[in-house]
């Protein structure tokens, strides 16, 4: 039922002046150049991987970068003895575990005995080591499956139980192989490793060696400008070890561990990406339009110019993408569909139409990227793999640049087509998971706000959506309800998202589902204007991550949307 709650400045419950004090400090965080960094937790994993990279390649040059990464791996020891996925927030995770292990075992075994007893305990008493990817028995065998190369390279197992990453790969034909896109140059690379390393039958060998110089010219062909691989430090660290182990392409070595020693943290860490600047820049313009016009804003234009240098006018040849996309960060991330098609949005907002040539061809290469479906992926077109199925979420950022820049809506156009994909995988409850985000939520939300975008609340998909969130609010007014993947509890990023699309979808500002969640985003924000980010950002497996500028992104725009929807539009600009 409908409460009265609106009407006065007396019942706006602070979210004027919760967004005031967020806009600011969105301004205090600009660059020059018109963009934003954000920051993304601190991983296990990175971390762990890159330490034992430069104790292999100097151990005594880099003794100091070692020492404060051990700190940071010791200091973040969980309660319960394991290690988590993001920072050290909860839950402790088994895979990330076993690489704080190895690290420390590998490089200060005496110094850190109890805390790696205490480490293995902790993965023996949640499930054991059949949880971890391909460190025993069935296990699950998906992709990376990285803990147990790293616990041979230290000593804690042979090379032999090493899960096999096969360089002959690269013999494939182009359209079979990039199907493992970001997952291929740590296969590479290990591979590599494992050919020079493991004994194999004699037609095998022979494939091997045929296959390691095209990979190392696969892997010269994906090195980033500034030495990275997808911006991503695990990736960087993977190689360096595969090829050092080898004793190998020296020049993407030293590539690799340049990259490493340019982006360890002050404290010692690494994240598992160095950061998503072109996309959060891109939810930071989409949250400060719920206030104003950003087309006029002149702390804006210098944005619309960055956006525009950061795309690929070159075609990306590793995985044979072409010319125009957008990639989640510069240099070396690589063009993907999801953040393209936000950019793209983003372009439409800061003033720029389909009549631009690069908003023309950005339109273009998201038409031509989609899947057979009806879908959109990341990088790699009608591919089943772990990283690049199709995506909900993805296809709606998609459906929704499309629309806004004039896309037609038959059914037998993109848009008519990725509609007939949501009603075949939307869950009979309602749900929609999204491949890149924890859980339902995310691609709830997004599928019910691409249906608001296109006008078409009432069809039966967005009805579904819409009563699957309403069904699925906490008490307190956060979502999620429940949770599989990582800690219990409301995040700010879900519950904006899920709010954002129910205001959209037209849910009254004064609905009482709708209060209570915007009273607890509004009782969430810290003093400085920030919201605290929850790790619900999804690579792989448990593997999560948290953004700030997610969170405060999105949570802005929640609160911006509510105030229009309030009779309050534009209020603190």
């Amino acid at each position: 039922m409908n409460k009265p709650v609106i009407g006065s400045p007396a019942t706006d419950l602070g979210v004027a002046d919760a967004a005031k004090k967020a806009i600011a400090y969105l301004y205090s965080r600009q660059r020059a150049d018109g963009a934003w960094t954000d920051r993304l937790s601190s991983s296990t994993v990175s971390t762990a991987l890159g330490l034992l990279s430069l104790a292999r390649a100097d151990d005594k040059a880099h003794r100091d970068r070692i020492e404060r990464g051990l700190e940071w791996l010791k200091r973040n020891q969980r309660a319960d003895g394991g290690w988590s996925m993001a920072d050290d927030d909860p839950p402790s995770s088994p895979g990330m575990t076993s690489f704080a292990i190895a690290a420390l075992y590998g490089l200060d075994r005496d110094g850190s005995a109890e805390l790696i007893e205490r480490g293995k305990q902790f993965i023996e008493g949640n499930g054991g080591y059949t949880v971890i990817p391909g460190m025993r028995d069935k296990g699950p065998k998906t992709w990376p499956a990285a803990a147990p190369i790293a616990w041979s390279l230290v000593g804690l197992k042979d090379v032999s139980e090493q899960p096999p990453q096969a360089v002959e790969a690269i013999l494939l034909p182009s359209w079979l192989r990039n199907k493992v896109s970001i997952a291929l140059p740590a296969i590479l690379a290990l591979g590599i490793m494992q050919a020079r390393a493991r004994t194999s039958s004699f037609p095998r060998r022979l494939l091997q060696r045929l296959a390691e110089p095209k990979a190392l010219a696969w892997l010269r062909s994906a090195l980033g400008p500034n030495g990275g691989v997808e911006e991503c430090a695990m990736l960087s660290a993977l190689i360096f070890l595969g090829l050092h182990s080898a004793g190998v392409g020296e020049d993407i070595q030293q590539a690799s561990l340049k990259y490493l020693l340019d982006n360890q943290r002050e404290d010692g860490s690494w994240p598992i990406d160095r950061d998503l600047e072109i996309a959060v820049t891109c939810y930071t313009v989409l949250a400060l339009a719920e206030f104003g016009d950003t087309a006029d804003e002149p702390r804006l234009r210098p944005t619309r110019d960055f956006l525009l240098s950061t795309q690929w006018t070159t075609p990306f040849t590793p995985l044979n993408i072409p010319a125009g996309g957008w990639s989640w960060n510069v240099p070396s991330g690589w063009p993907e569909s999801e953040d393209t098609a936000v950019v793209l949005s983003t372009l439409k907002l800061l003033g720029l139409t389909e009549s631009h040539p690069a908003v023309a061809d950005g339109l273009r290469w998201l038409r031509s990227r989609q899947n057979r479906d009806g879908s959109w992926s990341e990088w790699v077109r009608n591919s089943s793999l772990l990283n690049d199925k199709p995506c909900v979420g993805v296809t709606a950022h998609v459906i929704m640049a499309l629309e806004q820049h004039g896309g037609p809506h038959g059914p037998r156009t993109p848009i008519g087509k990725a509609l007939r994909y949501f009603e075949r995988v939307q869950q009979p409850d309602g749900a929609s998971p999204s491949l890149w985000f924890r859980d339902s939520v995310h691609g709830t939300a997004k599928l019910l706000e691409t249906y608001a975008e296109l006008g078409a609340v009432s069809d039966p998909a967005a009805v579904r959506a819409r009563e699957w969130l309403l069904a699925n609010q906490r008490p307190d007014g956060a979502w999620p309800l429940t949770v599989e993947v990582g800690v219990e509890g409301g995040t700010v990023e879900e519950t904006a998202w899920a709010l954002y699309s129910l205001l959209r979808a037209g849910v009254p500002a004064s609905d009482d589902a709708i209060v209570r969640a915007v009273k607890w985003l509004v009782g969430k924000q810290n003093t400085d204007g920030t919201w605290t980010p929850s790790p619900v950002g999804l690579y792989f497996e448990d593997l999560c991550y948290s953004d700030d500028l997610i969170a405060h992104s999105y949570a802005l725009r929640a609160l911006g949307r509510w105030l229009t929807c309030a009779g309050h539009p534009g209020t603190p600009a």
